[in-house]
């Protein structure tokens, strides 16, 4: 990826329905916005780059290449710390999963919901898991500790997942339509927090019963060396992480903070130096999850996949100070997957520049937000841009998520085709089954929470969705030609083909080339 000049972005998809009233209020405490990175050096030309955002004064107000803004002190005006701390919640519930073993004394569930179900009054002052080798990790607390409270005070999982905890009550998530796309375990007219539920008392139940699944595999019959992966090969830390990054993230920055009634939000929050508007906008680009410099990164090094030395793993310190700050230095989520998929197409004729167009999208509402706060007023003009760059960066956000189950559709096919007389490879290729098929669930799920989506249009092609979604089912389709136990109708080669069925479905609603949907 790299830097170009800001421009308007053209809206994906033409009808989608722009950005409308409600959404989120302020998650974050106003005394903690995190500081800004030094300011990259950009050697292209700006001079055409003109957003004209500024109303009526008909200047030429360029906006910046990098997420900093700051008001008319100086003073910088971007927070979205509680959206870090969730980013490193679902980091570390992940890496709790992956942890377990066979112990049947063991409170799994609790072990889970300490971080979904996260109690701020007693985990406040405990050190994360999330770590970087050789690293020193910023925000610290007065006892100059990486801690959770020092990232932000506060906050949960469970408090911003699409459609609420269940309880009716505290905060909630917005929910485009009903939950859907999962059946087993659930009642009917789910909620996304059931599902998690569903999964964790799985999780739990694989991991203090005692047995061990054995895999046929052409070898013989070997035993599943892992807790984290079922017998009908669901793994779970692959199904809780990628469907959070969706009900959570994903939902949260598309389905509510974008959503936002900018224009009522002008005024400073709670004494802030930025406005509602401006936060609620860094709210939504913090659950994207990039750093502050993003665009200066190239594809290898937003993935960790090589580049510069002090790029190459995924973050890096802009502002020179020795230490990594997690809240401006380091790129998580989904952001990470717009660069996969990027360089997934980079050979191809007509290759993605996702990191680049959801960046500049993001960059250019807040610049619009920024001038609209000084102003007090967000004029007609302005909000007709910010429509614009809202359709742009949800809708790229999610091309990344949709692009990422194609390339999990595309592995799921290449791992059944190792099975040999009704039987795995080897256990590897069981594992990496399991693996591919619950990335490719997790993030299919997440494709129904934003109603900017090609899929929210209307209820035709949201049938679409739901058929993809149907299609892969709740398991794989193992190498016996067993799904979830049951024989499948027409065994793997009819799997395959609903997986392929699905993937079309997929390269049509997003308008994907051909070329990238058989390579990604």
């Amino acid at each position: 990826m790299n830097i170009r000049m800001l421009s308007l972005l053209a809206v994906l998809f033409g009808s989608l329905t722009l950005v409308g009233c409600g959404g989120g209020g302020s998650d974050d405490p106003v005394e903690t916005p995190e500081p800004a990175p030094t300011p990259i050096e950009d050697n292209n030309d700006n001079t055409d780059n003109n957003d004209d955002a500024s109303g009526d004064n008909g200047t030429d107000d360029l906006a910046p290449t990098s997420y900093q803004f700051s008001d008319s002190e100086g003073e910088d005006t971007v927070s979205y710390t509680g959206q870090t701390k969730r980013q490193i919640l679902i980091s570390d519930l992940v890496a709790e999963i992956a942890g377990l073993t066979e112990d049947a004394a063991a409170d799994v569930l609790s072990q889970l919901n300490f971080y979904f179900r996260y109690d701020a009054a007693t985990s406040d002052e405990l050190t994360p898991k999330f770590s970087l080798d050789g690293e020193t990790l910023l925000p610290q607390s007065d006892a100059n500790q990486f801690t959770y409270g020092a990232v932000a005070d506060g906050k949960d999982l469970v408090g911003k997942i699409a459609g609420g905890d269940g309880t009716g009550g505290g905060e909630t998530g917005t929910l485009v339509s009903d939950f859907f796309g999962w059946q087993a375990g659930l009642d009917a007219d789910p909620l996304p927090v059931e599902l998690v539920d569903y999964l964790f008392a799985q999780q739990a139940a694989e991991a203090t019963d005692g047995v061990t699944p054995q895999v046929a595999t052409t070898a013989g019959d070997i035993p599943l060396d892992t807790v984290t992966v079922s017998a009908s090969g669901l793994d779970y830390p692959q199904l809780i992480q990628k469907f959070l990054l969706g009900a959570v993230a994903f939902s949260q920055g598309t389905s509510d903070y974008l959503q936002s009634d900018f224009a009522s939000m002008l005024e400073s929050e709670g004494g802030a130096a930025y406005t509602e508007a401006e936060h609620n906008w860094d709210e939504a680009f913090g659950y994207f999850g990039a750093a502050r410099d993003y665009g200066d990164y190239s594809d290898d090094e937003i993935r960790a996949s090589g580049g510069r030395v002090d790029y190459e793993n995924g973050y890096h310190d802009s502002n020179g100070d020795g230490l990594i700050d997690v809240r401006s230095e380091y790129n998580f989520g989904n952001s990470v997957n717009c660069a996969k998929r990027d360089a997934g197409s980079a050979g191809n004729a007509n290759p993605t520049d996702y990191t680049q167009q959801v960046f500049d999208a993001f960059i250019a509402g807040r610049h619009i937000l920024a001038q609209a706060s000084a102003a007090g007023e967000l004029t007609g003009e302005q909000q007709a841009q910010l429509d614009e760059h809202i359709a742009v960066a949800a809708v790229t956000w999610e091309k990344c998520v949709a692009a990422t189950v194609v390339h999990y559709i595309n592995d799921v096919i290449a791992d059944m085709g190792e099975f040999s007389d009704g039987k795995f490879a080897s256990l590897e290729n069981f594992k990496n089954l399991a693996k591919h098929w619950g990335e490719m669930k997790g993030f299919a799920l997440g494709l129904q929470f934003s109603p900017e989506s090609p899929f929210a249009r209307n209820d035709d092609v949201r049938d679409s969705l739901r058929l993809i979604l149907e299609r892969m089912g709740d398991a794989p389709v193992l190498a016996d030609g067993t799904q979830a136990g049951v024989d499948y109708q027409g065994g793997t080669d009819e799997y395959i083909e609903e997986l392929t069925h699905a993937r079309n479905l997929m390269r049509i609603a997003y308008n994907f080339d051909e070329e990238n949907v058989e390579n990604w």
